[in-house]
């Protein structure tokens, strides 16, 4: 499971870091905006699934409840395959971690729209 969390990390940081900065220096948006417009929100999309993915397979392997609830309509087999039945203390860092930047992401959009 750690390792699950982990690559979901690594994909969402790898989508949200340096593919914008070679985007941004990349000549062709300039030639292309609405194939760069794509892309642009194709990695939003990408770094916005990578991280909720991982913040409900963590949720759920570290608090049963949300367990429970997240693989209720799952046959038993599905909930065996994850074997959520034990968090390393790494899957409850990397929860809280993404919680905590879920729960910054949400602020700052609140206060966006706030403003606006």
């Amino acid at each position: 499971m750690t390792y699950c969390l982990l690559l979901l990390s690594v994909v969402a940081v790898t989508a949200a870091v340096p593919v914008p900065r070679l985007l941004t220096r990349a000549k062709w948006p300039e030639r292309e905006p609405v194939v760069a417009l794509w892309v642009w929100q194709c990695l939003v999309a990408t770094v916005l699934l990578c991280c909720l993915t991982a913040l409900a397979l963590g949720a759920a392997a570290v608090f049963g409840t949300v367990r429970a609830q997240l693989f209720a309509p799952a046959p038993p087999a599905v909930t065996a395959a994850y074997d959520l039945s034990h968090a390393s203390p790494w899957t409850t860092v990397l929860t809280v971690l993404l919680a905590g930047g879920a729960a910054w992401t949400t602020a700052m959009l609140a206060r966006e729209l706030v403003e606006a």
